[in-house]
């Protein structure tokens, strides 16, 4: 049922442990299709989690996913069942203990870079983003920005010395603005914490709904910052698109234009820190968005003078 290339995987992220989950997700599985009478599609392709799409014993469409215990896991259902019903994927039934979640499948499930055209796009991601956005629950274990933002601080403990791939200047940079952004905050929400092109899906019957909510703590500007690093590369202006897209959602869900540059050359580096902690060259990706958003903070900055 699992297929082997993600076994391998969770056999090498967590070693003897990631085997036994693999064991019990497959009694799992098998425990809820003769319980429920579910009848089982193909899994999707898998990054960290097990995801299939279903049929319920009464016809309804839905998706079975389960992951691996960790905070990221439970995050995400916590996010759930606080986004339910807003423009967000809705979540059918679960077992937290067990580690599984039933879920709505989003049909037909065109992602949000389909429509193409730009402003469409941005017209529809701040749509869905104005209706996830909420204060936070009175009590909850969310991750929030600074939390995440020590991810660089954790980059520059393993290249203390500044042998690290890379440019120890962005480096102390986004490290002085994340310390500004977050010491001059002011009402913080709860987030999606990866809204981007991939992630907002047109459902038939509910129109866009966001799903693989991350749950996080912050600014509203900073739940922009993914869907402004994706789908950039092969633009033939990249500068001229995160102007646009910066104004655009600044524009549509008055936010400080501003802050959403600054909190995008943030996270970009920030994001290219994550990488090298995974052992791959995404970083490079990472720290070519970053110089793009350090040009237009210059170019901001040049204008108000």
């Amino acid at each position: 049922m699992i297929p082997d290339y993600f076994q391998d995987k969770m056999k090498a992220m967590h070693g003897e442990a990631g085997s036994t989950w693999i064991e019990q997700a497959e009694r799992t599985i098998r425990s809820l299709q003769e319980k429920r009478n579910l009848t089982l599609g193909s899994p999707f392709s898998l990054s960290y989690n097990f995801v299939i799409p279903l049929v319920l014993a009464d016809g309804t469409a839905a998706v079975l996913k389960m992951g691996y215990p960790n905070k990221e896991f439970s995050n995400e259902f916590h996010a759930l069942r606080e986004f339910t019903g807003d423009a967000m994927v809705e979540l059918i039934d679960f077992d937290q203990e067990a580690g599984w979640m039933l879920l709505s499948h989003v049909q037909p499930g065109n992602a949000l870079h389909t429509l193409h055209d730009e402003m469409a796009q941005l017209k529809v991601f701040a749509s869905v983003a104005a209706q996830l956005w909420r204060k936070p629950p009175p009590s909850h274990s969310f991750p929030d920005v600074e939390g995440w933002s020590q991810g660089i601080s954790r980059y520059r403990a393993r290249f203390h010395d500044g042998t690290g791939p890379l440019p120890e200047r962005m480096i102390s940079k986004a490290e002085s603005l994340f310390h500004k952004l977050l010491s001059s905050s002011k009402e913080c929400y709860l987030l999606h914490g990866d809204l981007h092109h991939e992630n907002i899906l047109y459902s038939g019957s509910s129109g866009w709904t966001a799903i693989d909510p991350k749950g996080l703590i912050g600014e509203r500007e900073y739940d922009c910052i993914q869907y402004m690093l994706n789908h950039w590369k092969h633009h033939e202006d990249p500068l001229e698109l995160l102007r646009f897209r910066t104004t655009t959602l600044s524009s549509l869900l008055t936010l400080s234009y501003e802050r959403l540059l600054a909190y995008g050359f943030c996270h970009s580096v920030l994001s290219a820190c994550w990488c090298t902690e995974d052992g791959g060259d995404c970083w490079e990706n990472g720290m070519a968005i970053a110089d793009i958003f350090e040009k237009l903070l210059a170019e901001r900055k040049a204008g108000s003078l």
